[in-house]
């Protein structure tokens, strides 16, 4: 029976991912987080309306109810920047300009309507 040498072989380090590498030319999905801290009472609930993302200007998705002070929505379809709004029951916009929230950013505001 013949002895073979063995051979080291040489191993690249792994690099840690950021969320924003390409897979076969494609970007990878990361979530995008929009948290509201605002008590809007009970039986109220805030929306979020935009351009882009899932978003749609008509028609308002509701904000998930985390605690009777926060509520979150997350995207992983945000591939841009996306301007949005907030809606007190899907009726009263806030106060102020529109927000625009970049892929992969978690954005925490403080809406008053």
């Amino acid at each position: 029976m013949k002895k073979t040498k063995a051979t080291k072989k040489s191993v690249a380090p792994v690099k840690e991912a950021t969320g924003n590498e390409t897979l076969r030319g494609r970007t990878s999905r990361v979530t995008t987080v929009v948290e509201a801290r605002i008590d809007v009472g009970q039986g109220n609930a805030v929306f979020i309306r935009g351009g882009g993302g899932g978003l749609s200007w008509d028609q308002g998705q509701p904000l998930s109810c985390v605690d009777s002070g926060r509520w979150l929505w997350s995207s992983a379809g945000v591939d841009s920047g996306v301007p949005f709004k907030l809606l007190l029951n899907d009726e009263r916009w806030m106060a102020g300009p529109d927000r625009v929230i970049q892929p992969g950013e978690r954005l925490e505001i403080a809406p008053t309507f």
